[in-house]
């Protein structure tokens, strides 16, 4: 027996130089507690991810829980006593009135987290926790608005569109639209509209050749809509926001099997009205795509000058004044009037440039 022991010490010698010869990663504070925040609003944190080994660590990939999205890691191999950022985003839209727990995955080659394939294996694992105050009725998260955006663009020359056209309409003539590709995100609701809808069907299947998912067409263009609802939702030089017209009796119809077609039925679900309650300079500096510009000095007498039958959602720069105008909007009687949560501030952090118009200038 006395001669077995030194092997035996041997192999627990071997065993131990060779977890100690492994990489191993280390997070500093695995779990982000960010305390209380109201529903809608994003919550950030930077983990720091670092290599405690003796080899090179390498990071197969990182996952997320509902809720939660991770940013590209500046580099997926880390040498002995380097480190790394991972940037989270967890999303609290939808989970108001309740305490929750966000999980990050960080798969690598780690000994003690390599055979991280199957759910019940343990996986180096980063944690969001803290609670969500729930939003008001008037609030709209900037996911969801994200969702619900809808880029109508008029395909007609500028003289026709200024004469009249759809409330958030962004005027790209027909003759400029393959320039001007990077204000549609290809991954955006599109809807093309013309007079009468004889050039819009062919620009909507040219744009899907170019990759474009959700692009559709207005079938008889703005003869259609104002034959259905007359003036309603126009915005007309004469008079910006005209009373709603009598609807026609008959709609004309969309081809059949024609997938990229809406009617004007259809259409009128889709449009919103989207009011910039900043001052024309800062509006002009840059706004959200068809967001019109009321300021919050001016909205109080602009009342009765505004549709009633939409919704209606209310921005500034960071929900400072935006809250309070929704509150008016809905005890004057505008059912569907909404604030949208952190205002322009919030929707770039999350979402960057998105939907942002810039100065053409």
């Amino acid at each position: 027996m006395k001669k077995a022991l030194p092997a035996i010490i041997v192999f627990c010698l071997a065993i131990a130089g060779a977890a100690y010869g492994s990489p191993k990663i280390h997070a500093e504070e695995p779990i982000y507690d960010f305390g209380s925040v109201l529903e809608g609003f994003a919550v950030t944190h930077a983990f720091t991810l670092q290599n405690t080994g003796s080899e090179i660590l390498e990071i197969a990939r990182v996952s997320a829980s509902c809720g939660c999205t991770t940013t590209q890691l500046a580099t997926d191999r880390l040498a002995p006593g380097e480190s790394v950022e991972l940037e989270a985003l967890l999303d609290t839209a939808g989970f108001g009135g309740r305490k929750i727990s966000k999980s990050i995955y960080v798969y690598c080659n780690d000994p003690e987290y390599a055979d991280s394939s199957s759910s019940d294996r343990p996986r180096f694992t980063l944690r969001i926790t803290g609670d969500v105050i729930r939003a008001q009725p008037y609030h709209v998260s900037i996911s969801d608005m994200n969702y619900l955006f809808t880029l109508l663009v008029d395909l007609r020359d500028p003289t026709a569109y200024e004469e009249a056209h759809l409330i958030g309409a962004v005027n790209v003539p027909l003759a400029v639209l393959a320039e001007s590709l990077d204000l549609l995100p290809p991954d955006a609701l599109i809807v093309l509209i013309d007079q009468d809808g004889a050039a819009s069907p062919e620009a909507a299947a040219d744009l899907a050749d170019l990759g474009y998912t959700t692009i559709y067409y207005a079938v008889g263009g703005m003869d259609e809509w104002t034959r259905w609802y007359g003036t309603f939702f126009l915005e007309i030089a004469a008079d910006p926001f005209e009373a709603p017209g009598r609807e026609g009796r008959s709609r004309l119809a969309c081809p059949e099997e024609d997938r990229r077609c809406t009617d004007a039925a259809e259409l009128r679900y889709l449009v919103y009205l989207l009011i910039d309650l900043r001052e024309p300079g800062a509006y002009r500096d840059s706004h959200l795509f068809g967001a019109i510009n009321v300021p919050y000095t001016e909205i109080s007498l602009r009342l009765d000058d505004l549709p009633k039958g939409v919704l209606t959602i209310v921005y500034d720069q960071a929900s400072e004044q935006s809250d309070a105008v929704a509150q008016m909007m809905l005890n004057a009687g505008f059912s569907q009037a909404r604030s949208l949560l952190g205002g322009l501030d919030e929707w770039i952090r999350q979402f960057a440039d998105r939907f942002v118009v810039p100065d053409p200038e």
